[in-house]
């Protein structure tokens, strides 16, 4: 049982950590189901494909966050700390570079649903206290 289970009730940390995961399960079929038929090269290329994975591994960093209470480098961490962590990778989503450089792998429908997904973290975000 990790720090937050057992300081605020293992259930709600529970919920949470499913609709995490649940959401990083919808985002990171994005590629596959979205990608531009363009081949992209450049120096930009590797980084717009990394995006959709980098978002996952932020995601699974939220979750052992949440289960254990440390952070990437095992220091404490606090509820607050992850769901702001969250927040700021939705707004890092919203910016004008974010959307060009994602839109050069993904068709437009898939940049559509990724911020959509991107609203579910908003407010899974919002829950976390």
């Amino acid at each position: 049982m990790g720090l937050f289970d057992k300081l605020l009730g293992k259930d709600e940390t529970s919920e949470v950590v499913k609709e995490l995961l649940a959401l990083k399960s919808k985002i990171s079929k994005i590629p596959q189901v979205y990608s531009t038929s363009a081949l992209v090269f450049g120096p930009g290329a590797g980084q717009a494909r990394e995006q959709i994975p980098t978002i996952c591994a932020v995601i699974d960093d939220a979750v052992k966050a949440l289960r254990k209470g440390l952070n990437v480098h095992n220091r404490p961490i606090t509820r607050p700390q992850i769901a702001d962590g969250l927040k700021r990778l939705v707004v890092a989503t919203r910016q004008p570079a974010f959307i060009g450089l994602t839109s050069t792998v993904i068709d437009p429908p898939g940049i559509s649903e990724l911020e959509k997904y991107m609203n579910e973290m908003e407010q899974i975000a919002s829950r976390i206290k």
